[in-house]
């Protein structure tokens, strides 16, 4: 069978349907008004990968390309498509748009794990006001090899 996951810049008219802000909620733990000012906020200024099998967006990452190295803000891959390498793909996406290949996300206990099998350097960090009662994490993944 023929594998039909592709990754593709979303648009602002793909950032509005449902399995999208699905995946935004997943990611951001926003709904209502946060989940829409975040979107017209914060996604507008950062570059927007989906990974999509067949017409449904599986997984999406959210990040600013012009930081160095390049940071992930968001992202999610849908429950049911979890363990199939997308989130892995999408930061492979992210390390090619990156101006060295070097990708910065910061996480906590329920995706640390997925960025350490990934190659990333792992350090506990301090809270975040969002989320002040659990434990937080600096990933860092350094440079491409030979670029």
């Amino acid at each position: 069978m023929e594998d039909r996951r592709t990754v593709r810049v979303l648009s602002k008219g793909a950032m509005q349907r449902a399995d999208v802000q699905a995946l935004i909620r997943l990611a951001s733990d926003a709904d209502g008004e946060r989940l829409r000012r975040l979107m017209l906020d914060e996604l507008r200024h950062l570059s927007v990968l989906g990974i999509t099998d067949e017409d449904r967006v599986v997984g999406f990452v959210a990040f600013d390309v012009d930081r160095d190295p390049a940071v992930i803000e968001y992202m999610a891959v849908a429950p049911d498509q979890q363990g199939r390498g997308h989130g892995s793909t999408l930061v492979q996406a992210t390390r090619s748009a990156a101006r060295d290949g070097a990708v910065y996300a910061e996480t906590d206990d329920d995706a640390v794990e997925f960025y350490r099998r990934l190659g990333f350097a792992v350090v506990p960090r301090d809270p975040d006001p969002r989320w002040p009662d659990r434990q937080r994490y600096a990933c860092l993944l350094g440079a491409a090899a030979g670029g």
